[in-house]
C-alpha cells in the first residue's frame, strides 16, 4: 500500500469513525494492520474503535501495545484505565488513571473517571470531591451529574440526589435512568404515590425497563397494602 493509499485509508476510517461505523472502520484498521503490523496510527486507532465497540478486553491488548513504546502518554492511560472500570477492574483503573493524573492534573475525563472509580470501590466522600472538580469545568456533564448523584444517594443524602439528578434530567429529558432514580429517591423519603408519574415517565421512554417496572409495583403494592 502506497502512502498516498494508506493516507487515503486513513481518510476514510475518519469518517467511518465519525458516521459511528466502527464496524468498518476496524475492516479498514484491518486491511491496514494485515500489511503493516507495526503501524501505530493504526494500532492506536483500532484500540480507539474496539473502546466504542465495548470490546474492552481486545481494546487493552491494542493499547499495551502502545503505551510499551510510550508509557507517558496520557490519552491511551485515560482510555485503558476507563475500560478496565467498564469491566469492573476498579483498583487497576485507579491506577491507570492515577497515571494519568500525575501527567496532566488538569485532564477532565480522568478526574470525572476518578470520581466514578471512587464510587464503585465506595468512597463517596473521596469521590464528590473529583466530581466536584469535574463539574467546575463543566457543569452540564450529565455523567458528572448522575455520579454525584449516586455518591449523595449512597451516603443516604436522598433529598441531595434528587436535586442533582434533577439536573441531569434538564439536559437529557428522556433519560429513563434518570426518572427511575428520582423516582427511586423520592420512595426512600416516603412519597410512594409522587414517585409514579417518575416510574411511568420512565416506562413511556422503555416501556421493557425492568428498574422503572419494579419501582411502580413497589409503590403501587404499597399504596394498595396501606388501604387495607
Amino acid at each position: 500500500m502506497s502512502s498516498i493509499d494508506l493516507d487515503l485509508t486513513f481518510q476514510k476510517i475518519n469518517e467511518l469513525y465519525v458516521q459511528k461505523e466502527y464496524e468498518k472502520a476496524i475492516e479498514n484498521l484491518d486491511k491496514i494492520l494485515d500489511i503493516d503490523p507495526g503501524n501505530l496510527v493504526g494500532i492506536r486507532n483500532k484500540g480507539i474503535v474496539l473502546v466504542n465497540l465495548s470490546k474492552y478486553e481486545k481494546a487493552i491488548e491494542f493499547i499495551d501495545r502502545l503505551l510499551e513504546k510510550n508509557p507517558n502518554d496520557h490519552s491511551l492511560l485515560s482510555r485503558k484505565g476507563f475500560s478496565l472500570e467498564i469491566l469492573g477492574k476498579h483498583l487497576e483503573a485507579l491506577e491507570y488513571i492515577n497515571k494519568t493524573l500525575d501527567i496532566d492534573p488538569g485532564n477532565l475525563v480522568g478526574i470525572r473517571n476518578k470520581g466514578i472509580v471512587l464510587v464503585n470501590l465506595s468512597k463517596y466522600e473521596k469521590a464528590i470531591e473529583f466530581i466536584d472538580h469535574a463539574l467546575e469545568i463543566n457543569p452540564h456533564d450529565t455523567e458528572n451529574l448522575i455520579a454525584k448523584g449516586i455518591a449523595l444517594e449512597l451516603l443516604g443524602r436522598h433529598i441531595d440526589a434528587i436535586s442533582f439528578y434533577e439536573n441531569a434530567l434538564k439536559i437529557d429529558k428522556n433519560n429513563s435512568e434518570m426518572l427511575y432514580n428520582i423516582g427511586f429517591q423520592i420512595i426512600q423519603l416516603g412519597g410512594y404515590k409522587n414517585s409514579i408519574p417518575y416510574f411511568d415517565r420512565a416506562l413511556k421512554n422503555n416501556p421493557k425497563n425492568p428498574d422503572a417496572v419494579a419501582g411502580k409495583k413497589l409503590a403501587l403494592d404499597f399504596l394498595k397494602n396501606s388501604k387495607n
